[in-house]
């Protein structure tokens, strides 16, 4: 059964947010907001040579393409939107260094990118990474006279490919930072493909979060709209959700918490490599914590990745025992659910998954075997399907799917198309939900997931919960909700 959904109404804070009229009539779009082609310089190596931009959103629309491996693929339910993301550390390179007659395959670092045989695989990926990880960048590689025109390619292939009110397409890229094998990868996603910059920043300017957010800063307030979506938490080592410290050794103040806030509305709360969602030490009676575990450094040789400070829902509760005993709360974060794929290609299902890493998990057989990488072990055995993007918005274009996962009225699922909706209020009368109104009756008295809700002293809130399942998929279960609290910081 492949039927995980999930959804977010953060804590009982500031003020009801005002409703427009069209609120009430907002829909449900799915869309990928981390999908890897051809362009990603692992990728490549990894197998995935031929495919790019184009057919990623070919595919996403449901026509059908070529697999890295060879065979045809097409996705089983077409997509709304789609942000793809491909790393922005060497955006391009591999790639071109094995076209002939390109600019950068004329150069003598290009055959160091040639890739022929299985040891190539390794031996680039390595050279890549362990740079990546140290923040060492390859001079000859980190130019942006190599990457911007990459860059722009991407642009303009969204851009042919936007179809306002039928396939939204966004301007996007991967801030991959990985520093001591500790995961704090980020996907920046951009409102307005007009405005965006010529040079993207990259962890190779910097892999520290709060440097990445200073640069998104100044983009905003030169007028380009953009937020981060972080993902894999899982892997981060306990270094994703920092209560007393960041990764720079700054203490976490107010500042930190509202710029952090600011930039990172949203987490992906469960990909290909896993659940960060939460843990069995964590959540030791709940029965659904041990969903597609995968708890070790990435590309860290499989050490294991500290449980303390890598989970979402965790992350919750220290925001707001942040929130009773400091006065801030930087983990008010609205939720989705993605791919990061390298393949071009990803599946949401189980009976059309195709494996996420080009030649090196494309077949059954190959998925069964572990395999040695960068001087560590893949085993793509546990590697799951992907997780989708949920959006209320009011129509399926850039400006209204952007708005919506601002103010974080997303949720989640496992890879099935079903519909959740939620909300929370102290006045709702059970029978609100026996009309087709219920919707407008809940952002009248009170407000959608991923808002906050004005406290009322002596009184329990109440909450609105609808889901509907995939017609296409497996019956719904039960819906579950998580309750987190604070006592004077505990």
């Amino acid at each position: 059964m492949n039927n995980v959904l999930k959804f977010t109404l953060t804590g009982i804070a500031a003020g009801l947010m005002s409703v427009s009229a069209t609120a009430q009539e907002r829909n449900a779009y799915f869309g990928q907001t981390h999908q890897h082609t051809s362009w990603s310089f692992d990728a490549y190596v990894f197998g995935n040579s031929t495919t790019g931009p184009d057919e990623a959103y070919k595919y996403a629309q449901g026509q059908t393409i070529k697999h890295p491996v060879g065979y045809d693929v097409k996705i089983k339910k077409p997509l709304d939107f789609m942000a793809l993301t491909d790393h922005s550390e060497y955006m391009g390179t591999v790639r071109l260094a094995n076209t002939p007659g390109s600019d950068l395959s004329k150069q003598p670092i290009a055959q160091k990118l040639i890739v022929k045989q299985p040891s190539d695989v390794d031996r680039i990926y390595l050279w890549f990474a362990k740079g990546l990880m140290l923040g060492e960048p390859i001079k000859e590689l980190n130019s942006p006279k190599i990457t911007s025109p990459v860059w722009k390619q991407i642009v303009d292939i969204a851009d042919k490919n936007y179809q306002p009110g039928k396939f939204t397409t966004f301007a996007a890229y991967e801030w991959t930072s990985n520093p001591n094998y500790q995961n704090m990868h980020r996907n920046i996603i951009f409102l307005d493909t007009k405005k965006v910059p010529d040079v993207i920043y990259s962890s190779l300017d910097s892999y520290y979060p709060s440097d990445l957010w200073t640069w998104m800063d100044k983009q905003r307030k030169a007028g380009n709209e953009l937020l981060a979506i972080s993902h894999n938490g899982n892997l981060s080592n306990g270094v994703m959700f920092p209560v007393d410290v960041d990764l720079k050794g700054r203490a976490i103040d107010a500042a930190w918490a509202e710029q952090r806030m600011r930039n990172e509305p949203l987490i992906e709360i469960k990909q290909l490599k896993g659940s960060s969602e939460t843990h069995p030490t964590l959540s030791p009676t709940d029965e659904f914590a041990n969903f597609e575990l995968m708890a070790v450094r990435l590309g860290g040789g499989g050490k294991p990745s500290q449980v303390n400070g890598s989970y979402a829902r965790q992350a919750y509760q220290n925001g707001l025992a942040m929130q009773d005993t400091r006065g801030y709360n930087p983990y008010k974060f609205g939720l989705i659910a993605a791919g990061d794929s390298h393949n071009t290609v990803v599946g949401y299902s189980n009976d059309n998954y195709t494996g996420g890493h080009g030649k090196l998990d494309g077949t059954p057989e190959a998925r069964l075997a572990e395999k040695k990488i960068g001087g560590g072990t893949m085993y793509p055995g546990n590697l799951g399907t992907s997780g989708l993007a949920g959006v209320w918005a009011e129509e399926n274009t850039r400006e209204s799917l952007f708005a919506a996962m601002q103010r974080k009225e997303t949720f989640a699922t496992s890879g099935t198309h079903l519909k959740l909706r939620m909300f929370g209020g102290w006045d709702f009368d059970p029978r609100m939900m026996d009309g087709k109104g219920w919707a407008k009756t809940g952002y009248a008295k009170g407000v959608p997931m991923g808002s906050d809700l004005t406290a009322q002293k002596g009184k329990a809130p109440s909450f609105a919960v609808w889901a509907v399942k995939d017609p296409d998929d497996a019956n719904l279960d039960r819906i579950q909700i998580i309750k987190g609290w604070s006592n004077n910081g505990q």
